[in-house]
């Protein structure tokens, strides 16, 4: 019986990161009608969500960025012959709160748990030495004034890319934020709360869905530490929470 309330308590809470069936996948095909222009995926592992979004939006451009040199040769063999290989820009650096070399973990038996702190306990993981910088100065750089949706997974470390990016949220320059939120908020004490209170007072902020997205505001009892991802959309946008609200 524990285990079948188990299991359906995390269907209930839309636990788990499978980007088909989590609503993940979903809301790139609810927001084809904004026809965004660029987007930006960080922590792009092999590139499933990038390719997805090339697909789903035509006009679209991505940059894709995956810090560990293993799994960035796998992401570049996704594109290599791809036809879509001409809208994306792939980056074998890391985006954090601030620029400069930082120890990493790799996990040669699952490359998705790449971190910034060996957060997995009865992997094997290889410390590598990660070039980063933060998105404000990479915008900088590339003249970029806007991002149309900014994805976010780096196991735990969101609320760092998110720091690296203070210029162009308080200007109002990114219209979709996608953050992982879960147990790794427990070690980072950089909890569901503290997301609200440094995007709620310019973005509508909800947890996604398989067929919607939920805005509100925040509620204590969210703070569950169960993997989920949470979308957010800027207040002068309307239009985009209109084609995720289901």
């Amino acid at each position: 019986m524990h285990r079948a309330t188990s299991f359906f308590e995390s269907a209930w809470h839309n636990e788990g990161g499978d980007f088909s069936s989590n609503g993940e996948s979903a809301i790139l095909g609810r927001l084809k009608p904004a026809d965004f222009r660029l987007a930006v995926d960080v922590g792009a592992n092999v590139g499933d969500w990038t390719r997805a979004a090339l697909r789903l939006w035509p006009n679209c451009r991505v940059h894709a960025f995956e810090v560990a040199p293993r799994t960035h040769a796998r992401l570049e063999a996704t594109f290599r012959s791809s036809p879509l290989r001409s809208r994306v820009e792939l980056h074998e650096i890391g985006l954090s709160d601030q620029p400069g070399l930082e120890t990493m973990y790799y996990f040669p038996d699952h490359d998705t748990l790449t971190c910034d702190v060996p957060r997995h306990d009865g992997y094997t993981a290889d410390p590598f030495q990660a070039n980063l910088t933060t998105l404000d100065a990479f915008c900088a750089e590339r003249g970029i004034e806007a991002i149309d949706y900014l994805k976010i997974d780096v196991e735990g470390a969101e609320h760092r890319v998110l720091k690296g990016a203070r210029a162009l949220l308080e200007a109002d320059r990114i219209a979709c934020i996608q953050f992982e939120y879960g147990a790794f908020s427990s070690q980072t004490r950089f909890l569901l709360k503290d997301y609200f209170d440094l995007l709620a007072e310019r973005f509508a902020i909800g947890k996604i869905f398989p067929d919607h997205v939920a805005f509100g505001d925040y509620d204590w009892t969210a703070e569950n530490f169960r993997f989920s991802n949470y979308l957010c959309v800027s207040k002068s946008r309307p239009d985009l929470a209109r084609l995720l609200q289901g």
